[in-house]
């Protein structure tokens, strides 16, 4: 009951004017206008090279940003490269990230990387989560595994054939928006993608009293390894709900529901 109405009088202001202290603002980080603190998730050392790695929040199931520092003999490296691959192992078994491992960008600040790989794990199954770190400097080229701890979120879906995940954007900001969505069944111990279902949206902005709004949109198609790409024009900040419907081939349509996001 307290997070309802906390929900209601987030949506009756039409805006988000303390989002920081709303289980939302957990559910989606957001960097907004300040230096967020960091979550350490680990170091890495070889030799004169370290690396530290953190996220601006507690990284969750979906797509979370990861960044990291390099710092070789006191320097910052710029020339630096990253790539990393989310696994999720259980028992005996080990299932990577069904879009694989993702290189991080250079920042604006020196020795700065950035990249947000997408967690997405067995049904009811238990594990524990890793990143296979890969970097590469002038004179220093490795791999590091990294154990880390993943929070549940909305940002993925089971349908029970199938699982979406909400790809982008991380946080959705007022405007215009890409969307993207990745379709993937479980086969064995690899996500194999869907790359011919038809999707549809229903954006929906709750303002109470049975009254509320959607927003202009346009359905995502595929592009590649089961990415589906739109747009969504969010013409108000505050709390929304996204249903999204996916009609696969010899498959009934599924319905599913990403609720309680804030767009800022």
């Amino acid at each position: 009951m307290i997070r309802v109405s906390i929900f209601t009088i987030l949506l009756v202001a039409g805006c988000a004017p303390d989002i920081t202290e709303t289980d939302f603002f957990r559910r989606h980080p957001s960097d907004m206008d300040f230096e967020p603190a960091s979550v350490e998730l680990g170091v890495i050392r070889d030799g004169h090279l370290t690396i530290n790695v953190t996220a601006p929040d507690s990284l969750r199931m979906g797509t979370s940003v990861i960044r990291m520092e390099a710092i070789e003999d006191g320097s910052p490296v710029s020339g630096a490269s990253f790539s990393v691959l989310p696994r999720w192992v259980g028992g005996a078994r080990i299932i990577s990230s069904p879009l694989g491992a993702v290189k991080f960008t250079p920042t604006d600040r020196s020795g700065h990387f950035e990249g947000a790989p997408i967690f997405v794990s067995p049904h009811s199954e238990q594990g524990h989560w890793q990143l296979q770190i890969t970097y590469a400097t002038a004179g220093t080229s490795g791999e590091a595994i990294l154990p880390i701890e993943i929070q549940p979120s909305i940002w993925v879906q089971y349908t029970g054939r199938y699982y979406i995940s909400w790809v982008q954007p991380v946080r959705p900001i007022t405007g215009l928006d890409e969307i993207e969505f990745a379709l993937h069944r479980l086969v064995g111990d690899s996500f194999v993608s869907l790359e011919d279902a038809r999707i549809d949206l229903y954006p929906w902005m709750n303002m109470g009293a049975d009254q509320g709004h959607s927003t202009p949109y346009e359905a995502p198609v595929h592009t590649s390894n089961g990415r589906y790409k739109g747009s969504v024009n969010f013409i108000m900040s505050g709390g929304w709900d996204m249903t999204v419907f996916i009609q696969h081939t010899d498959m009934a349509r599924d319905t599913v529901k990403f609720n309680g996001f804030i767009v800022y």
